[in-house]
């Protein structure tokens, strides 16, 4: 099994990501929001939710399978009846909503900021998680997946998220009101990957914003860390061969067994893990025809610089083209500035930065 440290470790970094996404304005839930007509430009029902606050429009696509896909948009200032270009916003990992309730509240993470921020520039969208009811936050396991519905746990994977975003991304660009000319996937951590994967899926994405993602494997990123980590605490070669090897038959167990979801590994089963590292992002980032900013912190301990590295260095190789390089140093997973006061959240500047690149 996989070491406590490792496990603390990967729930830290992903409590620190998830803390500042948590930054948010609220609605009062007891006020449910009115059956609203859809807007001109829109040839589609929206779903009626009595728990969505009223500048959040929300409806539902249908999958293969005949489930549904709930697609969350931006109604700021009743946005969606003016055309505009399209923002895809895909979160990283952990089995949680796209909203929480607190104190009676609805309260909106990253994906509502981004909404609000860009609100006259985009129509922006993120898609709930399969499995994943709307507000289920759990605070006990803050980025994890344990004890999270099973049809979550069937679907947290390269195949099931990377489907969503391109189910949303088709439904969407039937809409009258959705300029197809600019397309934007921005994604944070596994976001990140997600988003790459439905670029190289879909040539309708113009750009991609990948933010804190990974490059080789997540197996990869993982066994670097742990290296780091104990050269850092003066931990002998002998003892971290030892480590290395364990990690290794690790994985070789989570390969061996790509389909479980009884077995878990730093709290995400091991069909999420056997999935997602049969799919290195590189690969993706590659093959798609978007344009790319890849933006990455020098201290990150959930995605290491070496792996950001590894994919700038690939891209050159492969001879990529239309790819912005940007290494923020002394910035971790959160791509925050230590030394900044800012209000929202601790990445604001870069998305800032990343939205005027989309412009150009």
């Amino acid at each position: 099994m996989a070491s406590a440290s490792i496990m603390r470790h990967l729930t830290a970094s992903t409590l620190l990501v998830l803390f500042f996404s948590v930054y948010s304005a609220s609605a009062d839930e007891k006020k449910p929001t009115a059956s609203r007509p859809a807007p001109k430009g829109w040839n589609i029902e929206f779903t009626r939710n009595p728990k969505l606050p009223p500048m959040f429009r929300q409806l539902d696509a249908r999958r293969a399978d005949g489930s549904n896909l709930s697609i969350y948009l931006g109604d700021f200032d009743n946005g969606l009846a003016s055309k505009k270009p399209l923002l895809v916003f895909v979160e990283g990992s952990g089995a949680h909503s796209q909203f929480m309730v607190r104190d009676g509240k609805v309260v909106y993470g990253l994906f509502g900021f981004i909404a609000d921020r860009f609100r006259n520039d985009f129509h922006v969208t993120t898609a709930e998680k399969r499995g994943i009811e709307f507000g289920y936050f759990p605070k006990e396991h803050f980025g994890s997946a344990e004890d999270a519905p099973e049809e979550y746990q069937h679907h947290a994977t390269y195949e099931g998220r990377t489907g969503d975003v391109c189910l949303l991304i088709d439904t969407l660009l039937k809409q009258p009101n959705v300029d197809a000319n600019r397309v934007v996937l921005m994604g944070m951590s596994e976001g990140a990957d997600v988003a790459a994967h439905a670029a190289a899926r879909d040539p309708r994405v113009t750009h991609v914003i990948f933010m804190s993602g990974g490059g080789p494997t997540q197996f990869f990123d993982l066994v670097t860390l742990r290296r780091k980590a104990m050269a850092r605490d003066g931990v002998s070669a002998e003892e971290i061969d030892s480590a290395v090897r364990e990690m290794e038959t690790e994985y070789r167990d989570i390969m061996a067994r790509p389909d479980a979801i009884d077995k878990f590994f730093a709290g995400h089963a091991y069909k999420r893990w056997a999935s997602f590292c049969a799919h290195p992002p590189v690969e993706s980032l590659a093959t798609s025809r978007a344009k790319l900013f890849l933006a990455h912190g020098t201290e990150d301990l959930s995605v290491p610089i070496e792996s950001f590295d590894f994919t700038v260095s690939d891209l050159i190789r492969r001879g990529r083209k239309n790819v912005t390089v940007r290494r923020f140093p002394g910035r971790d997973h959160s791509l925050g500035d230590p030394k900044a006061e800012q209000k929202g959240p601790p990445m604001v500047d870069v998305i800032d930065e990343a939205v005027r690149w989309t412009r150009q």
